[in-house]
């Protein structure tokens, strides 16, 4: 399969069509095993990155390259790939992938941090950089620690909105009836993977995410009264779930709570 696809991407790049580059790639990258993908089939591709010109197809062939077990990290690669990221040559999710086997080949956080903050503005470094999922950088210089407290700052509004989307969906009659429908994400293709994945059952299990200043205590304890309630297989239409809500978000505004995180 690898052999044949890699066949196509060659006599398409003779012929200059970059429609069949792309959808060779995007096979060869998302339905293929890219363990296969070493030796002449590897170095092909590897030769093939100056002479692309359009810059998705590029990033596109950068990212197939970097998840293959032969590929070992290389600045310049690195280096290329964040400036097709600073043009928008591919989005967030792709970016977080191919910098993520970037650093499984060698490259180290730090070395993706400082490439990001250099060559991008702060808001697209900040939204891949969390995407990432990383939460030790290395060394950061002195002029770059407010920008780090950002990135920090936006991890854990994104844990907390994670925590809180995934209790609306079990609490909220209303988001459980339509998330399959709704364009708001809650985390959860439906209320019953929410359930089954719901961690807070005790106090024990709270204690990092207050300890990181990700809910209150007073937060957690309802986390914590809903994981309880799971645990017994109470009716998730009972008064006494619907009453977390009440108790979760008082009379605020559910989007303030969610957005502002704990001093």
């Amino acid at each position: 399969m690898i052999e044949k696809i890699i066949h196509l991407i060659t006599n398409a790049s003779l012929d200059k069509d970059d429609r069949v580059i792309v959808s060779a790639l995007k096979l060869l990258k998302n339905d293929c095993n890219l363990e296969g993908l070493e030796g002449d089939y590897f170095a092909q591709l590897v030769s093939m990155i100056p002479l692309v010109k359009e810059q998705s197809t590029k990033a596109l062939l950068i990212e197939t390259i970097v998840e293959s077990p032969e590929f070992v990290s290389d600045d310049t690669i690195l280096d290329e790939y964040v400036k097709l990221i600073s043009v928008g040559a591919t989005n967030v999710q792709e970016a977080a992938r191919c910098l993520g086997a970037f650093t499984a080949s060698g490259s180290t956080n730090n070395q993706i941090f400082l490439q990001l903050v250099n060559k991008l503005n702060n808001e697209f470094a900040v939204e891949i950089l969390v995407s990432m999922g990383r939460s030790n950088w290395g060394e950061i210089p002195h002029y770059l620690e407010t920008f780090a407290q950002e990135v920090q700052k936006a991890q854990r509004i994104r844990y907390r909105s994670g925590i809180i989307a995934a209790f609306l969906l079990i609490v909220h009659p209303l988001c459980s009836e339509y998330a399959h429908v709704s364009s708001l994400s809650f985390g959860y293709p439906f209320t019953e993977a929410a359930v089954n994945d719901w961690a807070w059952v005790t106090p024990k299990n709270t204690e990092n995410i207050v300890q990181r200043k990700i809910v209150t205590s007073k937060e957690a304890e309802v986390l914590v009264k809903l994981g309880g309630l799971l645990r017994n297989n109470m009716d998730l239409n009972s008064n006494e779930i619907a009453k977390l809500y009440t108790e979760f978000f008082e009379d605020k505004n559910p989007f303030d709570v969610i957005y502002t995180l704990p001093k």
